[in-house]
């Protein structure tokens, strides 16, 4: 008798033990959908202005030039690889016309690397960093970029929002991203990308 109290006593505990991480992980909602993978930045075709009126899918799209690589041990957090070679260095198309070229001496940006993670179901907040150099490829200012990413459209597009910090080189002087302030801050919009495929002729 007393050995089939005990039995009993521990199912309970074993059982409850399942249980709780269930619940818990009912609680928690739906985790939606993943990040990781390649995305390349596309755009509605022909060009339109504003150029993104309505988010995809298009009748016809253009690659606009950049690429992410995403990455992580989880689909929770990890980090990002993004390279815009064809990206203005010099920040002039982030300033009103007529005013100066922030940065003319920048004639490109290297890649950039950071990290992400899930802040929703299928919503992710992301910050990368990396450098713009000289025609001597002397560091002219350190691009910090920050926003978040939203899955659509079957997970299929990213719909991203960015800001970019920028941190200038001067004489004797080094920026520090992670402590100072930026020298300039420019709202970039929003964005899409185009999940990458394994696609065999």
């Amino acid at each position: 008798m007393r050995n089939n109290i005990i039995r009993g006593a521990l199912l309970c505990i074993l059982l409850l033990g399942f249980a709780i991480p269930g619940a818990a992980l009912a609680g928690g909602g739906k985790k939606g959908c993943s990040n990781i993978g390649t995305w390349f930045g596309v755009a509605e075709f022909p060009p339109v202005e504003p150029q993104y009126v309505m988010p995809p899918p298009w009748s016809d799209t253009f690659l606009t030039g950049w690429s992410v690589t995403v990455t992580g041990k989880s689909n929770n957090m990890g980090t990002n690889h993004f390279e815009f070679p064809t990206f203005d260095p010099t920040l002039a198309i982030l300033v009103p016309e007529g005013e100066p070229v922030p940065y003319p001496s920048a004639v490109r940006i290297g890649s950039m690397r950071g990290n992400w993670k899930r802040t929703g179901g299928n919503t992710f907040d992301y910050t990368f960093m990396g450098f713009a150099y000289d025609e001597f490829n002397i560091p002219v200012y350190i691009a910090k970029i920050s926003g978040q990413v939203v899955l659509i459209n079957n997970c299929q597009y990213q719909e991203t929002t960015a800001v970019m910090e920028a941190f200038s080189f001067l004489p004797f002087i080094y920026p520090d991203p992670f402590v100072d302030d930026p020298d300039a801050v420019y709202q970039m919009g929003k964005f899409y990308g185009y999940r990458a495929k394994v696609d065999l002729p």
